[in-house]
């Protein structure tokens, strides 16, 4: 696929790429809007097999990051900072620095902001260089890490959904599996356990399984390929993106589907088994905002007492989508989507008129 066939797919508008040779940094850069504000850049350290796959994945989170702000109607544009290499291999202070440095040619119209084989002592090597970061650590100026209110936001979004399919306005009791226990799974699982929920997880990671194992004496352990036969009302996916494929999909015994994943269908035709067998997908995108909410109010200099108020907006938006899809008998990702256009059009029409 072709460059421009890329963009094309979810109508991105820029795409830049970046190297130094001399620090192994080669950097993909998607900016998929910046029309409601300074853009979110999630930046993820990857080996990827080819290009290609790295383009498309810079692509795709970018345009999730603006989607996900334009839902909750925040000041915030999607980009993302796809990273290709061996984070074992390529990373130093210096290669990070200069990381940095590139984020000032935007001049504040694009955040870095912390992903997959990013560390936070990654973040403090790029604050170095520059301002343009967002989710640091409270000891060195930020709001915290962005997973705690990323799970904080989902635990209200299925609040939400449990309220609307299953009746109950609590997660106590509830069976949910979460699947994958990286740095949001296992920030998503202990707060599910403050909640009283009946929990089962699994990674492909042995060692993470482990940390969780540690803290967590009586939780259930499955393993990956079984865990789409568990039976649960609730399955959270915190996988890797687009990694459940059909057969997975028929295999699936829950109520609810839902997670801290984008978009962790393979093929969205899928999304037609789930409604044969009665199951409520919700993609992640429309529950997992928690962290662009933490962003936003980052940006504009508030605190977190105002960020743990405005997390309450995930279970009203929630709610809210999920009654009017029923009422109009529409799909609910179409009208999340249509919704976060509508917005993203007209905060546009306005900004026409300065």
């Amino acid at each position: 696929m072709s460059i421009f066939e890329h963009m094309r797919k979810n109508n991105s508008r820029e795409l830049l790429f970046f190297e130094e040779q001399s620090l192994k940094l080669k950097a993909i850069i998607a900016v998929d809007s910046i029309v409601l504000g300074p853009a979110n850049a999630s930046a993820k350290l990857f080996h990827y097999k080819n290009e290609d796959d790295a383009i498309a994945d810079a692509l795709d989170i970018a345009y999730y990051n603006s989607l996900r702000a334009a839902l909750l109607k925040r000041g915030m544009g999607g980009a993302a900072i796809i990273l290709i290499g061996n984070p074992k291999e390529v990373k130093s202070e210096m290669y990070f620095r200069a990381l940095g440095i590139f984020l000032n040619r935007w001049n504040g119209k694009l955040f870095m902001s912390i992903s997959k084989g990013v560390s936070y002592k990654d973040l403090k090597y790029v604050r170095k260089e520059s301002e343009y970061i967002l989710g640091m650590e409270k000891a060195h100026g930020g709001l915290g890490q962005i997973y705690v209110n990323r799970a904080k936001g989902m635990i209200k979004g299925m609040k939400a959904i449990a309220k609307h399919k299953l009746k109950s306005g609590s997660l106590k009791g509830l069976k949910i599996v979460v699947q994958g226990v990286g740095d949001l799974g296992s920030q998503l699982v202990r707060q599910l356990i403050e909640e009283g929920a009946d929990l089962t997880v699994t990674d492909k990671i042995y060692d993470r399984i482990k940390i969780v194992q540690d803290r967590v004496e009586d939780i259930k352990i499955e393993k990956p390929e079984k865990i789409y036969e568990t039976k649960c009302d609730i399955f959270c996916s915190c996988a890797a993106e687009k990694m459940i494929d059909t057969e997975a999909v028929t295999k699936l015994k829950c109520k609810i589907f839902t997670g801290g994943t984008n978009q962790p269908l393979k093929k969205l035709e899928d999304i037609e088994i789930l409604k044969q067998n009665g199951i409520l997908y919700v993609p992640g995108y429309i529950i997992n905002g928690g962290d662009i909410i933490q962003m936003t109010n980052e940006i504009e200099g508030y605190k977190n007492d105002k960020v743990e108020n405005e997390l309450d907006d995930i279970y009203r938006i929630v709610s809210d989508l999920l009654e009017e899809a029923d009422t109009s008998n529409t799909d609910l990702c179409k009208l999340a989507i249509d919704k976060a256009e509508e917005y993203v059009t007209g905060v546009s029409a306005i900004k026409m008129l300065r």
